[in-house]
């Protein structure tokens, strides 16, 4: 065969694209040991499998005595035939390349599908990073400076759940201190009774100019 026969050439090409499908399939276990990709053993045997195919399909091209004649062995008889058979080695090639591309692309697809979930990993503890960075150090200091009136009740009160800030403000003393805030209650209850008396007793003691006795009512206890 001439140096421009399509058959080697297209020869050439399938061992070409052999070499870089196996370099690819070397790669693999290193990719998948630093993206930690799901378990790909169906695809992977897939491959393998086409693999080997076309590899004894190589095989038995290889040692076919038409590749093996020169142009001197050629006769005047057999002329047409050898070109009949580096047209169908031509076309066998052909479909062997086509072959080994589409299963570089499914390995090139896998591994693809592994880096994009090695990147959304590393997008999403970036963002709670920068998230967990941003509540802890810097809005704090931002929100302390923040003259919006009421800005921290509102927002505790809104943790809270209660209907108003006064609400929320009674959860969050009788969660923090029940006995004092039981002592509070008590002294609020007692002067809400005697509300008349304490006024009167006030101006009493403001007119005089100094301090003045009060008698007031204690309620029982409820039962």
């Amino acid at each position: 065969m001439s140096e421009t026969d399509p058959a080697e050439r297209a020869f050439e090409d399938l061992c070409a694209e052999m070499t870089v499908l196996r370099r690819s399939v070397e790669a693999l276990p290193q990719a998948w040991r630093d993206n930690r990709p799901p378990d790909y053993t169906e695809d992977l045997a897939r491959v393998v499998k086409a693999m080997n195919a076309v590899s004894t399909r190589m095989k038995a091209i290889e040692a076919s005595p038409t590749l093996k004649m020169t142009p001197q062995a050629y006769g005047q008889g057999i002329r047409q035939a050898g070109l009949s058979a580096s047209q169908e080695m031509q076309a066998t090639f052909q479909k062997a390349i086509g072959e080994v591309r589409g299963e570089r692309q499914a390995l090139a697809g896998i591994i693809g599908q592994a880096n994009n979930r090695r990147d959304q990993w590393f997008y999403m503890i970036f963002i709670g990073i920068v998230a967990f960075l941003f509540g802890v150090g810097i809005a704090p200091p931002l929100f302390n400076h923040i003259t919006w009136k009421n800005f921290n009740e509102r927002v505790a009160s809104f943790i809270i759940g209660g209907k108003n800030q006064w609400d929320s403000g009674a959860v969050m003393m009788q969660d923090a201190q029940p006995d004092q805030w039981s002592s509070f209650m008590w002294e609020d209850r007692l002067v809400q009774d005697n509300m008349p008396k304490i006024r009167d007793c006030q101006v009493t003691a403001t007119q005089a100019g100094q301090a003045k006795s009060c008698v007031i009512a204690i309620k029982p206890e409820a039962q």
